[in-house]
């Protein structure tokens, strides 16, 4: 098994989980992968975040569904919560969540970075706002900000949306 690059205990949805973040080239396995999360930036280097409350913000993505590959999956999500279009994407590493209550198997979140082109936003299913953000105000508008995942996925796509954009 890989090494965790870092680890924490985090309430989610009320229950207690173990998360621990791991670097490519670490690629979890496929059953027992769930979610396909992006770092959205626009051609002007703002961040896309989406709502289903108005309160809580988040990224774009979602869950896996059958025969889709990860990329599949971010684009299909990226497209029904924030109406845009993925126009490139980088896998960036991935959560192995464990939740510490109940029995449910350990299970994988993947996080990429992605480049997209915004169309008019039309909330088509659970997301019902979109909100751009700068890179500096990610972490505070983000609702599970203060998880070391955040600080880690944000300095990892801003390494790539700079080498992107050189």
């Amino acid at each position: 098994m890989e090494e965790a690059l870092a680890e924490e205990t985090i309430v989610a949805d009320g229950l207690r989980c173990r998360v621990a973040w791991f670097d490519p080239p670490f690629l979890p396995p496929a059953d027992q992968t769930t979610q396909a999360l992006a770092i959205c930036f626009t051609s002007e280097s703002k961040i896309v975040l989406v709502t289903w409350n108005g309160a809580d913000w988040t990224l774009p993505g979602g869950t896996i569904e059958p025969g889709e590959t990860l990329e599949q999956a971010l684009a299909r999500e990226v497209d029904e919560e924030a109406c845009a279009r993925l126009l490139a994407c980088r896998y960036i590493g991935c959560q192995r969540v464990d939740e510490l209550e109940g029995d449910r198997a350990p299970y994988y979140q993947t996080r990429f970075w992605a480049r997209v082109r915004l169309e008019r936003f039309v909330p088509r299913h659970e997301m019902t706002e979109r909100r751009l953000v700068a890179p500096d105000g990610f972490l505070e508008h983000l609702f599970w900000g203060r998880e070391t995942s955040a600080a880690l996925i944000l300095e990892r796509g801003l390494r790539i949306e700079g080498h992107h954009r050189s």
